[in-house]
């Protein structure tokens, strides 16, 4: 697998790697297999006909094609970096990347995961940028203040489970590993993972009467709460800009990667930060793997400026 291939214009979108492998009626299923294995084609190759159909074949086929020392999977988060004749000193590029995958996604962050000065993380950062093996988002609120992710999902996956667990993998401990890395990779993969994927509806699939315009930009940010004395996270804030080259934020909003429906406290909070916004014309968008309770439901459709985005219309847009 080459970079070229992997980053290319055969990069499937989410929806389209639902088609890809015939798992249609599955959308969490898909958003499982995109959350590790991104867009490439070439992926659905290396399961040689072994692909998990329902959801409930997914831990198992992880551990037996994702997690098996004998599968090209389990190289493939080293070969990513090994194309790259750019990254010298290997070993600090693994820290950085580490730190990333496990949350630290501010240079300050990163820094102290590897033991470095900032000034001394600028090159990494900047290599690891121009090979897009890292993305550099702005906040949304604040230019100068940016944070880092991971942008293939393999490599994600690479550095958190296997790196960290290559010993017991290769004694074939596959299903154990992954059983035991439940919390790490719904709270390290799976919740970042569709984050960005709510800021990527916002901005390419979210149609102009669900976001009260067209975004031109799509991030996160962080308010300052006055009342509650600590900072309210965004995962989403979309942003128009006019022809006159002024911008207004359309709308905000949190996306919730849990088990249990969505219900009125998250709305309620959604509210309260746009209060402190002062955005009182902004919509507000809710995103749920587990969809939303009947009371949050019946407010949303009374109220008119709160938009309820399931797996479902994750997939289809609109």
């Amino acid at each position: 697998m080459t970079r070229d291939n992997a980053a290319g214009l055969a990069r499937l979108c989410l929806d389209m790697v639902r088609r890809f492998w015939e798992i249609a009626a599955q959308p969490e299923l898909a958003f499982r297999l995109h959350s590790l294995l991104g867009g490439t084609p070439a992926y659905r190759d290396y399961c040689e006909g072994d692909q998990p159909r329902v959801p409930a074949e997914f831990d198992r086929w992880v551990a037996r094609r994702l997690l098996n020392p004998s599968t090209a999977f389990f190289r493939e988060g080293r070969v990513l970096l090994a194309e790259e004749p750019e990254l010298g000193e290997l070993s600090l590029y693994f820290s950085v990347l580490s730190a990333i995958a496990s949350g630290r996604t501010r240079r300050g962050q990163i820094a102290d995961a590897v033991g470095r000065k900032e000034s001394a993380l600028s090159h990494p950062l900047s290599v690891l940028e121009e090979t897009r093996l890292v993305v550099r988002t702005s906040d949304a609120l604040r230019e100068n203040r940016a944070t880092y992710r991971i942008a293939e999902p393999m490599l994600r996956f690479h550095q958190l489970v296997i790196a960290p667990n290559e010993a017991r993998l290769v004694r074939r401990d596959g299903e154990r590993v992954w059983a035991q890395q439940a919390d790490t990779i719904s709270s390290k993969i799976y919740g970042p993972h569709f984050e960005d994927l709510a800021r990527e509806w916002s901005m390419q699939h979210a149609s102009p009467d669900a976001l009260g315009g067209s975004a031109s930009r799509v991030a996160r940010t962080e308010i300052n709460c006055p009342e509650h004395r600590h900072q309210h996270e965004l995962d989403v804030v979309a942003i128009e800009r006019t022809p006159n080259s002024t911008e207004r934020i359309l709308a905000i909003g949190e996306a919730k990667w849990r088990s249990e429906p969505v219900g009125l406290r998250e709305l309620e909070r959604l509210r309260h930060v746009r209060g402190v916004m002062s955005e009182p014309a902004a919509r507000l968008l809710l995103f749920s793997r587990a969809g939303f309770d009947s009371e949050l439901v019946t407010q949303a459709q009374r109220a008119g400026d709160v938009e309820l985005v399931d797996m479902a219309r994750l997939y289809e847009g609109g």
